[in-house]
């Protein structure tokens, strides 16, 4: 039996409009089966280098919008 990858190829590092992230940054929720999606959060600018240090990531159920939390 061959494992089946949990999450779309497509999901990976494409942003989801329903996530708005700050100037300057972008928001890409891969969406996982099975388990939370999760979100990241990176520098719109960043380089290759950049991305391995420069992200923070959480599961994308908890977040709310910026509106919802004022």
């Amino acid at each position: 039996m061959s494992a089946q990858p949990d999450r779309s190829t497509e999901d990976v590092y494409t942003a989801d409009p329903r996530f708005a992230a700050p100037l300057g940054l972008t928001a890409a929720v891969v969406r996982h089966e099975g388990e939370p999606d999760r979100c990241t959060v990176y520098p719109t600018d960043a380089g290759e280098a950049a991305l391995t240090t420069t992200w923070l990531s959480v599961d994308a159920d908890i977040l709310v919008s910026l509106e919802d939390a004022r």
